[in-house]
């Protein structure tokens, strides 16, 4: 298995058609509800951090017409297509640039709350982008971050696991993610960050046969391209006998709420 790279013009559109329709949203819906009760009449200014092709920021300026949404990405294609829909829906509330999660560059306590949604794990200087999320919050402001938990897939993985005697290689990449997500918290924490909430949130994705669990994995990374045929089909089979009525694995998302200090 192999993670592409976004930062591509070709990554950017890969991204968009496969994380960023199939499990970008669902987990931006549960963060918005989240972020829903914390924007007060004194929420003013928003940061989408990694903000991709707008997932967060164009849903939260749609709903929020009175707050101003600035979206950041080290991806040019990602704001490109951030820039194409504000211009075909008009929005007024919005600013998007390219700028590197590595390193945030607005003047101190310019933001009333940051959001970052699945992007921490594949950021290269995680330290160094929660500490510019900290310096660009106002004193007392909030982050809400999400980021994949361990337990994402693990219906699927099992079984893998079961035949292989062991998490199989093509794996690996993937899970080697959930890693850097559970550094979150004490990045944070080192960061300046206090009263933590961390939650965790099971997003069921329904298949009815294993050809179409085989067939989204192979959308999203080309998953099937490193698994040996004997094993692709020794997995539907067991899906299929096992799971007659469908099968159901989840994505946990697991988001991380936290504050600035007043002082």
């Amino acid at each position: 298995m192999r993670i592409p790279n976004f930062l591509t013009d070709e990554g950017s559109i890969l991204y968009k058609n496969t994380v960023g329709k199939q499990i970008s949203p669902r987990v931006g819906d549960i963060v918005i509800e989240k972020l829903g009760k914390v924007i007060c009449s004194d929420t003013h200014e928003v940061l989408d951090v990694a903000c991709g092709p707008g997932t967060i920021s164009l849903n939260l300026a749609r709903k929020y017409p009175d707050i101003h949404i600035t979206g950041i990405d080290a991806s040019r294609a990602m704001i490109e297509q951030c820039h194409q829909v504000v211009e075909q829906e008009g929005l007024k509330n919005t600013s998007f640039m390219t700028m590197n999660a590595n390193a945030i560059q607005f003047p101190s306590s310019s933001f009333d709350c940051v959001v970052c949604n699945l992007a921490f794990p594949f950021f290269s200087k995680p330290q160094e982008s929660v500490k510019g999320i900290h310096d660009a919050l106002k004193p007392g402001g909030t982050l809400l971050i999400s980021v994949p938990g361990r337990n994402t897939w693990k219906e699927f993985f099992s079984i893998a696991e079961e035949l292989t005697g062991g998490m199989p290689t093509f794996a690996r990449p993937f899970l080697s993610k959930f890693d850097k997500a559970e550094s979150l918290p004490a990045a944070m924490e080192a960061a300046g960050f206090i009263d933590l909430e961390i939650t965790a949130n099971p997003i069921p994705f329904h298949f009815e046969r294993a050809s179409e669990v085989l067939n989204f994995f192979q959308e999203l990374f080309s998953l099937l391209n490193y698994v040996p045929d004997e094993i692709k089909t020794d997995v539907a089979e067991i899906i299929d006998s096992r799971f007659p009525n469908g099968f159901t694995m989840h994505y946990e998302a697991i988001i991380v709420q936290a504050k600035r200090p007043l002082s």
